[in-house]
């Protein structure tokens, strides 16, 4: 990326990736492993920030536990760029320490804050998108990339637009909308008036923490106070997400779409709308009246007979099988696994 201020990329490397066990445990989670291809979600991450910034103006943050994992993925990462969290505490502390921490850098920066958990077919669509985000986010709006909706999902937040437009292929957006039921899902679908919320961000760097002390100060007193080395303040920043702490709160909120085969991998369900029937592992596959099943892992033989959409996943000390209209319900799996006393698979 080119032109007008400094431009830096935030990933954001944290979460326990529960949705993806067995194959996603707490000391790996999902955004190191392969579900869309030969590299890891985080690694495809950072080749693509590669393309809008150099290795000096891309940032990584993760919470304490993950920053070994993080480093060995990484190893163009400059060792100064990852910004620690002391503790995992959602979104909204996450985003605010790395722009904190980017502030006392770059007074002039401008942010894009990506997710690890994405595939993106398209890297110059992308590009281009991220491109007009700067033009709007240089015009003091806070950014959302949005996603055009193909289908009534239940699964993803949504971004109602205004009515009128901004300049530059972009829209004030009215209001964040949570996952929705089927029934809404398929109105918002037929209005056009709504984008999946993508959770990606660009925004000037000024622009958004001056935000952030109006709406949320707790979080941007405890951040502050972090970057400028005082490790201790973390404790007194809240668990939120940044859409409930900043987002919905914020003045001049904006959205530019994102056409760019974008798919946010958030169960096993849609990591088996990316893979091959084989997906992930060495060992044979024998499918037999099983139409959109996925094996994912394992070195032996998996044998699938007349059972239609279901996941299995392979590891050496766990064996999933799930249909991939519940793989939404993993929650519970995991939680059955931790009542069991059985904290060594999680």
């Amino acid at each position: 990326m080119s032109g007008g201020d400094p431009f830096h990329v935030v990933i954001l490397a944290g979460g326990s990736g529960t949705r993806f066990w067995p194959m996603s445990r707490a000391k790996r989670p999902k955004q190191f492993l392969a579900l869309a291809g030969r590299r890891s979600l985080l690694r495809g991450t950072w080749d693509r920030a590669r393309t809008l910034a150099p290795a000096e103006r891309v940032w990584v943050v993760a919470p304490r536990a993950l920053a070994g994992a993080v480093r060995r993925e990484l190893p163009g990462l400059r060792r100064d760029r990852l910004v620690v969290e002391p503790s995992p505490r959602d979104t909204a502390p996450a985003i605010a320490l790395a722009c904190a921490v980017i502030a006392r850098h770059d007074a002039r920066a401008v942010t894009v804050v990506l997710p690890s958990d994405h595939v993106i077919r398209d890297a110059d669509a992308f590009k281009r998108s991220v491109a007009v985000a700067c033009r709007v986010a240089r015009g003091k709006a806070l950014v959302c990339l949005g996603i055009k909706p193909d289908r009534p999902a239940i699964g993803f937040g949504y971004l109602k637009l205004g009515a009128r437009p901004i300049p530059g292929v972009a829209s004030p957006v009215v209001e964040f909308v949570e996952k929705p039921d089927a029934a809404r899902a398929r109105r918002f679908l037929r209005s056009g008036r709504y984008l999946w919320n993508a959770g990606m961000f660009v925004w000037q760097n000024e622009r958004f923490l001056e935000e952030l002390a109006r709406v949320a100060p707790e979080v941007a007193r405890a951040t502050a106070g972090v970057a400028a080395g005082s490790p201790g303040a973390w404790g007194k920043a809240p668990r939120i997400s940044l859409d409930y702490a900043v987002m919905e709160k914020a003045s001049q909120v904006a959205v530019v779409p994102l056409d760019a085969g974008w798919d946010d991998l958030g169960s096993w369900d849609a990591a088996a709308r990316h893979a091959s029937p084989g997906s992930g592992g060495s060992g044979e596959r024998v499918m037999i009246g099983s139409p959109g099943a996925v094996v994912f892992g394992g070195k032996r033989v998996v044998a699938i007979l007349d059972l239609p959409g279901v996941v299995v996943v392979d590891t050496p000390d766990a064996l999933l099988v799930v249909s991939r209209a519940s793989s939404e319900k993993m929650k519970s799996v995991v939680e059955a696994v931790r009542a069991a006393g059985r904290a060594d698979l999680l």
